[in-house]
């Protein structure tokens, strides 16, 4: 019998859960590395591992902060479970085991409109703050029920995915047959007195495909909860995202599962941060595997990062221990890659930590310099004096 690798690393848990889970799932759920269908979350971990982190040293990085705040919730990390659908798929106790390793973690879990588990019975669960993930279906009153559930039961924040609401490819689901029993799929529309709910077989096409900038104000009419965007991969549509008042947007291409062919997320990044400067929160997700890429996302603009895959890996290998231990793992990543960066607190990540082509042209020249020479005041390197003689060097 060959010997299993330790979990180690989250690439570990995605190498055990090939083996537990059954492989037409696998393949349907994930893909393989350069597959066919799988060209955009391909390109999510290209563009990952085209960042590069630039080393600092002799820097105090004794006491490590990797807190920070999301829409005025605080995490302990920033790193948060994206709106995965349908947890059973990888264990029993689904939704309910990730709720439970999100709160051990301190960090917020979005729900999926297409969880396992209803509404109500994720939130009695939860020890730490949940997002809902909304899709805006053509029944405009099934939305509203949905958007008014969560909100009676606690959640902060409403989640609109809109990066797959036009026409959509079957070719994965039909390249990688897998059936879910009916009992464990779509739970929160379970006792809906509506006709004609979203199944399983017709759940896509119940999302309103004509969905507008403009109903986001109907949106806000029937919630109170600050409005976070998800599918955002340009700078026109962020800067449309701030011009319409949402709180907060999420840089995805919904895992690579929506359009192929798009750009890493991680490259989109810099220009969606530049289009909405400090007027929202930008959140990322698509390739995060290590702790290091947490850190990349976050010194290129990013507030927090979601992670999607390795929620069905931990769980898949060993339930809501798997998914706390995956958390564990990029958490200890993270904190020693802050302390090789010289980074003593999280929340001042900034460019100078990376090496990538989208923050070239900006650090390049006059303007680059003075970026550089702020950084090292605010950071410590360089006291105030030494800054004023240094910029006017560069100024003359």
């Amino acid at each position: 019998m060959t010997p299993q690798i330790p979990l180690l690393t989250v690439p570990d848990y995605e190498a055990r859960a090939r083996q537990t889970m059954p492989t037409a799932l696998f393949d349907r759920l994930f893909g393989t590395y350069g597959g066919p269908t799988m060209l955009s979350n391909t390109n999510n971990l290209k563009a990952m591992d085209g960042v590069k982190l630039r080393p600092r040293v002799l820097a105090d990085v004794s006491h490590r902060d990797l807190s920070t705040e999301v829409l005025g919730n605080k995490i302990s990390f920033p790193v948060m479970l994206a709106p995965t659908g349908t947890h059973q798929r990888a264990h029993p106790e689904g939704e309910l085991a990730s709720t439970k390793a999100a709160g051990i973690a301190g960090t917020i879990l979005s729900l999926s409109t297409a969880a396992s588990y209803s509404i109500e019975e994720v939130a009695a669960v939860a020890t730490a703050p949940l997002w809902f993930q909304l899709y805006f279906f053509k029944d405009r009153e099934l939305t509203e029920i949905l958007v008014r559930r969560a909100e009676d039961a606690g959640y902060g924040a409403l989640m609109l995915t809109v990066d797959n609401l036009g026409a959509r490819s079957t070719e994965r689901e039909q390249r990688y047959a897998y059936t879910l029993e009916a009992e464990r799929i779509l739970k929160t529309f379970v006792g809906v007195e509506l006709p004609n709910l979203p199944n399983r077989d017709n759940f896509g096409s119940s999302f309103e495909s004509a969905l507008h900038w403009a109903d986001l104000d109907w949106l806000r009419s029937v919630t109170s909860m600050p409005i976070v965007i998800k599918g955002i991969q340009t700078a026109e549509d962020a800067r449309l995202c701030a011009e319409n008042g949402v709180e907060g947007l999420v840089v995805s291409n919904h895992g690579g599962h929506a359009l192929d062919g798009t750009e890493g997320t991680i490259d989109m990044l810099p220009e969606v941060v530049d289009a909405v400067g400090d007027s929202l929160e930008v959140y990322v997700d698509g390739g995060i595997r290590h702790g290091s890429d947490v850190l990349k996302c976050l010194a290129l603009g990013a507030k927090a990062a979601f992670i999607g895959r390795p929620i069905f890996w931990g769980l898949s290998v060993d339930g809501q221990a798997g998914l706390s231990h995956i958390l564990e793992i990029l958490r200890d990543e993270l904190d020693v890659a802050m302390g090789l960066c010289g980074l003593s607190d999280i929340k001042n990540a900034s460019p100078s930590l990376v090496s990538h082509p989208g923050t070239r042209s900006h650090r390049d020249g006059l303007i680059g310099s003075l970026d550089r020479l702020v950084e090292l005041l605010e950071q410590g390197y360089i006291d105030r004096n030494e800054f004023d003689s240094l910029k006017a060097k560069l100024l003359n």
